[in-house]
């Protein structure tokens, strides 16, 4: 539970949390992600495309893929799925924005999701966070997850391998947009509005390097006297997002909330 405290504390919590940080420049933000949607044991992978799609492999001449069927492809060689009209690529169960990657890796089938940063955000917040929670939760959500995304693949975590994030909790749950249900033919979205409001309205913020953009669910918590009622003593380097949506439902702002946890003040260059 959250303990009492007021919002007479945020010029006093704004005051020392003075180190300015780096926003992320267009270019980072324009920078493609390569995510490990999938992998299997085996020498070959099935697709199925939502619109016309090429698909080109190396050394030979590319390829249509139509919609309403699927293609199993060998993985004697690396594909590229690059779907038109901003068509999907189910892969599996999960229809994924962007391109689809299909190559054997350490004797295994695998398949890697080629998207821009801000795609993947879509996806990654409300898998990561409640989309009914607090717009301002959300927000600072949003910014976590960038920063972790960016910093993870700037400091190559996965070293020589062909992906720079994987799609669970090693690194942060990305499902794509859509999921197919066989029992209703139904495709159901993974993806919401409310979601997608707090990584557009964060567009281009995240965390100075310096800051990965760490986050639980829930942390060990210690509780300080601050202002008038008690806080939960921060790190400098989690979020806690049960407590994050206290702090939103009590008035705090997302820049306010990353403040706290992090010590720092999310800004765009």
């Amino acid at each position: 539970m959250m303990k009492h405290f007021s919002k007479g504390m945020y010029t006093l919590i704004l005051s020392l949390m003075l180190v300015i940080v780096a926003g992320v420049s267009q270019a980072a933000a324009a920078n493609l992600l390569r995510v490990l949607v999938r992998e299997e044991n085996g020498s070959k992978m099935s697709v199925a495309v939502t619109q016309p799609a090429t698909l080109q492999t190396s050394g030979q001449a590319s390829r249509r893929l139509d919609p309403g069927k699927w293609y199993t492809l060998p993985l004697t060689s690396a594909y590229r799925i690059t779907p038109s009209n901003n068509g999907l690529v189910q892969v599996g169960s999960n229809l994924y924005p962007g391109e689809i990657e299909l190559r054997a890796w350490n004797n295994k089938a695998i398949a890697v999701n080629v998207l821009s940063l801000e795609e993947y955000l879509r996806s990654v917040v409300p898998s990561e966070m409640p989309a009914s929670w607090h717009m301002d939760a959300l927000m600072a959500q949003a910014v976590a997850a960038r920063s972790y995304a960016v910093n993870t693949q700037r400091q190559r975590k996965w070293g020589e391998a062909p992906y720079d994030l994987v799609s669970d909790t090693r690194d942060q749950v990305y499902k794509g947009f859509y999921r197919f249900d066989p029992q209703t033919g139904q495709a159901i979205a993974l993806i919401h509005s409310r979601s997608d409001q707090a990584v557009a309205s964060t567009a281009g913020y995240m965390l100075r390097p310096g800051f990965k953009g760490y986050y639980r669910a829930r942390l060990p918590r210690n509780w300080i006297s601050w202002g008038g009622g008690y806080m939960p003593v921060s790190d400098g380097q989690h979020l806690d997002q049960e407590m994050t949506q206290q702090m939103a439902e009590n008035g705090w702002n997302w820049v306010q909330i990353l403040s706290w946890w992090y010590r720092d003040q999310p800004i765009k260059n």
